[in-house]
């Protein structure tokens, strides 16, 4: 079944607004971060993440240390690892959007997951952004 951009948009707000809809509220809006950690699909010797092999991963080492919601969304990201003469390498990728308290513990299992996914997966990096967020009733 192939979705259409804005079936996609759609479907990417709501599943944001029911993780959003269950972060813990007692935190207040400078204590809650807006995590995002980008995960190439194509990995440096060729081999490249399977759906399965992703399943997988999210199932036992991220939805473990962040269980009270996530989102992830299907993505194709292009760039470059060096300097501008490096060539552009594109990929399919794999967003993760995380809603947390902005703990040390929160900070501790997100370097948890990406050095798993880097190791597992032979990535030489996690592309990882991290914004403040305000939740709103």
């Amino acid at each position: 079944m192939r979705m259409t951009r804005k079936g996609l948009i759609t479907t990417a707000f709501l599943a944001f607004v029911l993780v959003a809809g269950i972060a813990p509220v007692s935190q207040a809006a400078d204590e809650v971060v807006q995590s995002q950690l980008y995960f190439g699909l194509r990995s440096l010797d060729g081999s490249g993440v399977s759906e399965q092999e992703w399943a997988r991963f999210l199932a036992e080492v991220i939805t473990p240390r962040f269980p009270d919601g996530l989102t992830v969304l299907g993505a194709y990201g292009q760039g470059r690892s060096g300097p501008p003469t490096t060539p552009i390498t594109a990929e399919t990728t794999k967003l993760l959007v995380i809603v947390h308290p902005a703990t040390e513990e929160a900070k501790k299992k997100l370097t948890e997951i990406k050095q798993a996914y880097m190791k597992t997966f032979n990535q030489d990096s996690v592309f990882h952004v991290e914004v403040p967020a305000r939740l709103v009733d």
